[in-house]
């Protein structure tokens, strides 16, 4: 089952709250959330990990309140979690990357544009832990050579970097590489 609450101008903003994780935790095959874009607590983001005990695939893109303590919170709770979404999380730290690489190893699918805090070391680490990766969304983040060296650990990835003088080093280090993203 899937829940998406996606806001826009036509959509009415929900706040994830402590009310609607609770609500949301009574169905116990939840298996998808997506809250793009919606305001969020740190409270209602402990709620999701510890209420929505099936959650293998979270959509965070553009929320607002997104912090290390509770996104580590809810990643330590969720280890079977399969695609991680925190596009425009611009609060998070390489904390809540470390927490995510050292949690939820089984990950296929990270999306993580313009996380501007995050440090090209957590690159790294991302690369040392979650070896299943097939998507990995780095797009307007800080990566230099050490920071690409991550690369080096995966098989089978969907690139996105906005690294135009790396096509060349992606091209042999993401052999099956899909679609590259890079600055105009």
């Amino acid at each position: 089952m899937k829940i998406s609450v996606v806001t826009n101008s036509w959509h009415l903003i929900v706040q994830v709250t402590l009310g609607l994780v609770d609500g949301l935790s009574k169905l116990s095959m939840l298996q998808s959330i997506v809250l793009d874009g919606c305001p969020v607590t740190s409270e209602g983001l402990r709620a999701i990990g510890s209420l929505c005990i099936s959650l293998r695939e979270l959509s965070l893109s553009k929320c607002l309140g997104v912090t290390d303590e509770a996104l580590s919170f809810l990643v330590s709770k969720h280890k079977d979690l399969r695609k991680l979404d925190i596009t425009c999380c611009r609060k998070i730290t390489d904390g809540s990357i470390a927490s995510i690489s050292n949690s939820c190893t089984g990950l296929t699918s990270l999306k993580m544009e313009s996380c501007t805090l995050v440090p090209q070391q957590a690159f790294v680490l991302i690369g040392q832990k979650c070896h299943y990766l097939e998507e990995l969304d780095l797009t307007d983040n800080e990566i230099d050579d050490e920071g690409m060296n991550l690369s080096l650990f995966f098989e089978n990835i969907y690139c996105h970097i906005s690294c135009y003088t790396y096509l060349v080093f992606l091209q042999v280090l993401c052999p099956f590489l899909l679609v590259l993203g890079y600055p105009a």
